[in-house]
């Protein structure tokens, strides 16, 4: 790691670190991290003002420090995420905050921005996957080498906001880029683009062998070796109790779901094999663990004690949606950790204590 670490001293950083977007209603601000730290409240000086009673004069406060966007509430009624007060929240990708009140609250959006030259082809909201298998494939790599994201934007490789796109799949970064990500991953040069094309790591990269490389798909291959990777990941939780738990067992459960997704997609558009339906089991099997243990923490997300609920009373989708009055994509977003309206989240909250 330490010859790693000297030779990307030698590669000059030719990213610009990311811009926050924050929404607020029909309105949209983008925040350079040069502005230094910014308010956002009530008074009429804040950055972003709400004219709202529930808004503290100064109710929170966002500032760019050591490669991230890290949001602090600066209020006596609380910034909540998901339902659960929380004192801080770092913008990974896009987070929404209530203010004041965990339902009704008035919400504000942040979303880190691609850096300027970053994303070579674009971000788009139908999923290449080729793009999908490589960003996978990348973040499996990262967390076996133990190589954090913060680590990577710090230190000029890549910046946050593209990082977390491109494994995701939403975003290819450009070949300067894909080069020092090789070097830091310790890939032969030309690797992740020839994960796109759908061939595999060379041998002697590769983190896990199956039965037989001849037999195995690549799709399943890659997905099995990223949940084998995040099986460390998980083990090295702390305790349900921990204030950290939630936010980090979240992250991995967001993992999960685009392996599902990657799994998913490789049945439906190829041949179904035993090991493409092996992968998905696997992914799914995780989740479902997973997720039934983040709901029995005193901070887990509405998301996951919805699933909770839901699997302990044998329910649909559709079933849960029907019984909450609200639409099966509701439900689906709301596992999924994406934001829904207000009187949704507050009719799928009424429902679980209701089952519970």
């Amino acid at each position: 790691m330490a010859r790693i670490a000297a030779e990307m001293t030698n590669v000059g950083s030719t990213t610009e670190p990311a811009a926050l977007i924050i929404r607020n209603g029909a309105t949209s601000q983008v925040i350079e991290p040069s502005r230094g730290v910014v308010t956002i409240g009530r008074d009429p000086q804040s950055v972003v003002q709400i004219d709202d009673l529930r808004i503290s004069r100064t109710h929170l406060r966002a500032e760019y420090v050591d490669g991230w966007w890290r949001v602090t509430d600066s209020s006596r009624n609380g910034m909540y995420v998901d339902g659960v007060r929380m004192g801080s929240v770092t913008v990974n990708d896009r987070v929404t905050v209530q203010l004041g009140d965990p339902i009704a609250g008035p919400s504000v959006a942040f979303e880190v921005a691609a850096a300027k030259g970053e994303t070579e082809d674009h971000a788009t909201t139908v999923l290449d996957p080729g793009m999908v298998r490589a960003g996978a494939a990348a973040a499996a790599r990262r967390r076996e080498l133990d190589i954090s994201q913060r680590r990577l934007a710090a230190e000029g490789i890549i910046n946050a906001g593209a990082l977390i796109a491109f494994e995701k799949g939403r975003s290819w970064p450009r070949e300067r880029t894909r080069a020092k990500l090789e070097q830091v991953l310790q890939w032969p040069p030309g690797t992740i683009a020839r994960l796109r094309q759908g061939e595999p790591v060379a041998r002697e990269e590769a983190t896990e062998v199956l039965a037989s490389d001849d037999e195995v798909p690549l799709v399943a291959q890659a997905v099995i070796t990223a949940v084998h990777t995040l099986g460390a990941a998980i083990d090295n939780l702390p305790a349900v109790e921990d204030p950290d738990f939630t936010s980090r067992v979240t992250a991995i459960l967001a993992d999960l779901r685009q392996l599902e997704t990657v799994a998913a997609q490789a049945t439906r558009i190829s041949k179904v094999t035993p090991a493409s339906i092996k992968a998905l089991s696997a992914v799914r099997r995780r989740i479902d663990e997973l997720t039934m243990l983040a709901a029995t923490a005193p901070s887990a997300t509405l998301g996951q004690r919805l699933y909770a609920t839901r699997r302990r009373a044998n329910l649909t989708i559709s079933e849960t949606a029907q019984a909450a009055g609200v639409s099966d994509d509701v439900v689906v977003r709301i596992e999924s950790e994406r934001e829904v309206p207000a009187e949704a989240a507050h009719a799928v909250e009424s429902l679980i204590k209701q089952l519970d």
